[in-house]
């Protein structure tokens, strides 16, 4: 019987020899390991049906009360034991908790290196190696600035200005907006468009129209209203180059700047 649990099933799951041996089912786009689990995924959601994984304590937390129990020597000596053995996906588990819980244990952080960069080594698939092998840099040298931002300033402009409210809303911290009432609309020169953005119950909106209780309207061509929108603390030297123009209360905008929040693109995977 094939448990229903995505991990377990992905270990039996395999292909017949005759589809297996085909190149185009090998693991060169994806792995049928990885497939098998979304599958469970998509199909199920992401519970696995354990209650064990229903509200289980978070990462970090989980990490520091095994720690504490297993002890930090006890952990680094199984994960060197694993490692000698050549089962580098124990070694790379077990020493997860340890790394977790005390991310400046460098020992744990450089054998959690070469337990990842062997399976990264031995990965048939590029999505796996290109996991593994990052994550074994990450923790010997620690996180490597981004050499460059996806969101760049032509895909943000090549956005429709309906995705591009869309792309502000994700960057409002919902507990600061969580009482704010807040309304502006941006006028879009260029493109004849108004639309209208609120934020009321941490949730930030936008249609297409002027609003007729507005705070403040916004007019100016599209990249400037994006970098309005996006930066709404830098509308004043927008407004002296002459890129913008304000009718209403202009505190709406340092209102608005109180609300948003930026993300750095620099962040540890493998490490908390």
């Amino acid at each position: 019987m094939i448990t229903k649990v995505p991990a377990v099933r992905a270990e039996v799951v395999e292909l017949p020899d005759e589809l297996g041996r085909k190149w185009f089912n090998r693991g060169y786009h994806g792995t049928l390991h990885h497939d098998v689990r979304a599958v469970f995924t998509k199909e199920l959601g992401l519970w696995d049906g354990d209650p064990v994984s229903l509200h289980p304590h978070p990462p970090v937390e989980t990490a520091r009360r095994l720690t504490d129990l297993i002890g930090p020597d006890a952990i680094l000596t199984e994960g060197r034991r694993a490692f000698d053995a050549g089962d580098y996906r124990w070694a790379a588990q077990i020493l997860h908790a340890l790394v977790f819980a005390q991310p400046d244990h460098q020992a744990a952080r450089d054998l959690q290196a070469d337990a990842y960069e062997q399976m990264g080594y031995q990965a048939e698939g590029p999505q796996w190696r290109g996991i593994f092998l990052p994550a074994a840099k990450e923790l010997r040298e620690g996180v490597a600035p981004a050499a460059f931002a996806t969101a760049s300033p032509d895909s943000i402009l090549a956005m429709p200005i309906g995705i591009l409210f869309d792309f502000a809303a994700v960057h409002l911290v919902g507990d600061k907006a969580a009482t704010a009432d807040l309304r502006i609309d941006f006028r879009f020169t260029d493109t004849d468009e108004t639309w209208t953005m609120w934020v009321r119950r941490g949730v930030l909106n936008a249609r297409r129209g002027a609003s007729p209780d507005t705070r403040l309207t916004v007019s100016g061509p599209k990249p400037a209203l994006v970098a309005c929108l996006l930066k709404p603390a830098d509308a004043e030297h927008l407004v002296e180059a002459g890129k913008i123009t304000l009718d209403g209360d202009e505190t709406a905008l340092t209102t608005l700047a109180g609300l948003l929040d930026d993300f750095d693109p620099d962040f540890a995977v493998v490490t908390p």
